[in-house]
């Protein structure tokens, strides 16, 4: 039922609700700042009508600590003013600015009504008006207009500073897997040494495994988590298991590469483009890149580029043409009968030579197993493998110091807990210590799993372990391995053993990792015969 709204001057008790707000954290933080001149400002006018006859009494006060304007009437810091309202305590509800309640015009209105149905008047300091009356209603209306088009210029200024910044290769803001933030310089994260080793990690797997949802159990089993820190309100965040959508963040990040995305919205839809970074990139380009192809594939198969698919072209990137030296790319055709066929394509328009994918395929396999017969070239091979070993052990290592680290942070917080357990008397707090021990023991436990796997590759981890033998048994079994091998396993081998393949209608050339100037390359025709001697390829 409705109350009345008849306020007799010197008779009518003001029960009076107080509301003050500020909209950062930083403003909240400060004991003697906006929100304790806000207070005294309302206590020093209630003391002013009281001693002019009236009786102004305070019945609660509530505080809006760090919250926006444009979401201070829906937030829950501000229900238990309706709360008051609805129960009959207050009549009065006294503000020192109307935006210290409210930036948005329909909410404000909404609470407007809300007190009217109720018989409680809005007093706001700054504005000095009265809405229970039609004029008041008007006026607070237009004032409210005004607060929510400054909120909005405030929105759109920030909007295109944090772009300006964005063009500039700064970071917005927000955690990042990988680097710590700066607290000295905005915009500039650091690299943070251990989680890049994760970060890093985390493409290798994925390279290894071919798929998102096997990549993030497997971290998560070896205790690895998400990133975790605590938000400026001290709230902890992050440190869960990485699942899915965590993991692709990680996988598909080009922060990773030193690279700022910029996303704009235009008449034509959306742009995305990528400009250099402030801050040092943590992942080879070339890995990014392995691991986008690979996405690439398996969101067009919708299936993991670890199982078999209609067609892998495992020498993509590799191969060129003899005609004009452009770059050759794997297409696809259906014939009138239904047939699919697969071959790589010149890019240049001019030229767009063609050759069946299969076939040459199958003569590069087909001569890798010729190498197996080069015992200089073996040496070479033997030798490059062995130094790649001893490169992996320093990894290896600084992922199990990581693994230690996490570990005994992990133990050290279980054992406080239990110290807090024990001197701890009520069940509401026991109970909550004892579900953060477990949690704390099931990470331990991933933990100490992961060590085991890293401690177990070092200790398999022989680097004499290559010698020559083995490399031409290797060799002399490739077309057989090629066949089982997973496709992007096979795309692997052809980028670690070729540097680049020249084709025609009649002959291949290869170009091959690890030759001497005096070792022998070779260049087979579609037969697969050897027809001439191409120039020799040095890597770095």
């Amino acid at each position: 039922m409705k109350k009345s709204t008849t306020i007799t001057a010197n008779s009518e008790i003001r029960t009076t609700l107080l509301v003050t707000r500020v909209s950062t954290p930083r403003q909240a933080a400060n004991d003697e700042g906006s929100l304790k001149n806000q207070l005294q400002r309302l206590r020093s006018y209630m003391e002013y009508r009281n001693s002019s006859s009236e009786d102004w009494r305070e019945v609660k006060h509530i505080e809006l600590r760090a919250i926006s304007g444009k979401d201070s009437i829906r937030s829950e810091e501000f229900q238990p003013l309706y709360e008051e309202v609805r129960m009959g305590r207050v009549n009065t509800v006294l503000c020192p600015a109307m935006d210290r309640v409210c930036r948005s015009v329909p909410d404000f209105l909404a609470f407007f009504e809300f007190l009217n149905e109720h018989g409680v008047e809005f007093v706001s300091l700054r504005e000095q008006f009265d809405t229970t009356t039609p004029q008041g209603r008007f006026v607070a209306t237009i004032l409210m207009a005004i607060a929510q088009m400054e909120r909005e210029i405030t929105s759109q200024r920030t909007s295109e500073a944090m772009s300006d910044r964005a063009e500039r290769g700064l970071w917005n803001g927000g955690q990042l897997l990988g680097y710590d933030l700066d607290p000295d310089r905005p915009g500039y994260p650091i690299p943070n040494q251990v989680e890049a080793l994760l970060v890093n990690l985390a493409f290798d797997t994925y390279l290894e495994l071919g798929s998102i949802k096997e990549t993030a159990e497997t971290l998560t089993q070896r205790g690895y988590r998400t990133k975790s820190f605590q938000s400026r309100r001290g709230i902890h965040r992050g440190g869960n298991d990485f699942g899915i959508s965590s993991m692709q963040h990680v996988l598909k990040n080009p922060a990773y590469l030193g690279k700022k995305e910029i996303i704009r919205s235009g008449e034509s839809g959306e742009e995305r483009r990528l400009v250099d970074a402030v801050w040092p990139p943590i992942v080879s380009e070339e890995k990014f890149q392995a691991v986008q192809r690979l996405m690439a594939d398996n969101g067009q198969t919708h299936r993991s580029g670890a199982s078999s698919v209609q067609h892998v072209y495992s020498l993509s990137g590799l191969v060129y043409c003899k005609r004009c030296d452009g770059k050759m790319d794997g297409e696809s055709a259906t014939g009138r009968l239904g047939i699919k066929y697969f071959y790589y394509r010149c890019s240049d328009r001019d030229c767009r030579m063609r050759v069946a994918a299969r076939e040459v395929e199958e003569a590069v396999v087909d001569h890798l197993q010729l190498l197996a017969d080069d015992p200089e070239l073996l040496e070479r091979l033997t030798t490059e493998t062995n130094r790649k070993l001893r490169q992996g052990r320093p990894k290896l290592e600084r992922e199990k110091s990581g693994l230690e680290k996490d570990l005994k942070e992990v133990k050290a917080m279980a054992d406080k807990l239990l110290s807090e357990l024990v001197s701890m008397n009520q069940q509401a707090g026991q109970s909550f210590v004892k579900d953060k021990l477990n949690d704390l023991a099931q990470r331990q436990t991933d933990l100490e799993h992961g060590l085991e796997k890293v401690q177990q590759e070092l200790d398999n981890l022989d680097l004499e372990a290559v010698d020559t033998e083995l490399v031409r048994g290797a060799l002399g079994q490739v077309k057989e391995l090629f066949g089982v091998l997973k496709p992007y396993e096979q795309r692997d081998l052809m980028n670690l053993v070729l540097h680049r393949a020249e084709v025609n209608e009649r002959e291949i050339t290869l170009e091959v990792y690890a030759l001497t100037e005096a070792a022998p390359p070779v260049v087979v025709d579609a037969e697969g015969d050897v027809v001439r001697m191409p120039p020799v390829w040095l890597p770095e």
